[in-house]
């Protein structure tokens, strides 16, 4: 029997969708909430998309702030996408001739080439720091960084959960890290926020992520929260109306023209995501992911990482199989959707991720596609 939530979700019936990480996947309901949104707006978009909609914007900024126990919580904004979060944070941190920035090899590769163009138009030095997987645990990572960095840090970056490898790093002992070495801590959250307690954070500086993967809200939605100090040198990336705002949320609040329902949409969101952890399908997703984990290794599929760098809903393994197009196409033609790719010349990861609309049908369904690949005995 299918996961009762699941005809809540627009999902075409014989889908099995364990890819939620990738783009989120609002329900019905918040899909049928911000259309209504849309047609209030355009009965006087005049008024509707002014300094009403800056006031309205700011306020669930700092909402989504104060729910996820950030500190400051005035300092934060909403933006599209962890990209454009990403993007205001490179222009804005000052970076001088013979600065390094140091950043994990496993971020997310736009991220990467993002700092690479800042670094190369600022003279500064781009460390990217490997880290072989599978990764046992946080001693491991650091001993990586503590390797290959030997003097003084302008900016370290890295996720709070990696997005291939679905890696949950130790965020704050890699700020310390930093901060030890003079750095600006910076953090990709973009798998974090509602799923990862954020709010335990203590050490870091800056902060960009994606509200639409884990809250049901719809594209597009993001959030920037910087510290204080930090904070006031922040800028986005488009020089818009409001650029030089006093005030974060409104400095990002009016990127041109756009379509703010979604934004708008999340204090609906939260509600419901309140509910969904009330009743336990929160949990049950985490449930799923651990039998995965369970299951997937008796196929020969290797996790990314040790148990304490697992993620709750997100997990990744590596497959000795390299033939990437092959396993691909045939997790297509089975209407199975995950993110997979190529690790090195004998290996692909496949990466899952788990929602309220999976059950444990949908575990073994993929088990079963990935034991034909390997050639090897399901369970």
């Amino acid at each position: 029997m299918r996961q009762p939530w699941r005809d809540e979700f627009p999902l075409a019936r014989e889908l099995v969708m364990l890819n939620h990480a990738s783009y989120g996947l609002a329900p019905r309901a918040m899909l049928d909430y911000c259309a209504a949104l849309r047609r209030e707006l355009e009965t006087d978009p005049i008024v509707h998309l002014g300094d009403a909609l800056q006031a309205r914007l700011a306020s669930i900024a700092e909402l989504v702030a104060t729910e996820l126990g950030l500190p400051d919580a005035a300092n934060c904004a909403l933006t599209s996408s962890s990209t454009s979060g990403a993007a205001a944070v490179q222009r804005s941190l000052p970076l001088s001739r013979g600065d390094t920035v140091v950043i994990l090899d496993c971020e997310y590769s736009s991220v990467i080439r993002g700092w690479q163009r800042r670094c190369d138009e600022a003279g500064a030095r781009l460390l990217v720091v490997g880290v072989p997987l599978p990764v046992s645990d946080g001693t491991e990572l650091l001993d990586h960084l503590s390797r290959a960095v030997s003097d003084s840090v302008a900016v370290l970056q890295f996720s709070a959960i990696t997005s291939s490898a679905a890696l949950m790093l130790p965020v704050d002992d890699l700020a310390r890290w930093g901060h030890e070495r003079g750095a600006t801590v910076v953090v990709d959250a973009a798998h974090a926020p509602f799923h990862v307690d954020v709010g335990a954070w203590q050490d870091v500086d800056v902060a960009f992520g994606t509200v639409h993967k884990w809250l049901p809200v719809p594209r597009a939605v993001g959030i920037l929260w910087a510290r204080a100090a930090v904070a006031t040198g922040l800028r986005p990336a488009e020089t818009s109306l409001t650029v030089d705002e006093h005030h974060l949320a409104t400095r990002f609040g009016w990127p041109g023209t756009f379509d703010p329902a979604a934004r708008l949409a999340v204090p609906a969101a939260l509600e419901l995501w309140r509910q969904w952890k009330s009743v336990g399908a929160v949990a049950h997703c985490t449930q799923l992911a651990d039998y995965a984990a369970e299951v997937l290794p008796e196929i020969g599929a290797v996790p990314t990482g040790g148990d304490t760098l697992l993620s709750p809903r997100m997990r990744a393994f590596l497959l000795p199989h390299n033939d990437i197009g092959a396993l691909q196409q045939r997790l297509l033609d089975a209407d199975i959707r995950v993110w997979s790719g190529r690790y090195n010349a004998t290996s692909s990861i496949v990466r899952l991720a788990t929602h309220v609309y999976n059950d444990r049908a949908d575990i073994d369904a993929l088990t079963e596609t990935l034991a034909a690949v390997l050639g090897s005995r399901s369970r």
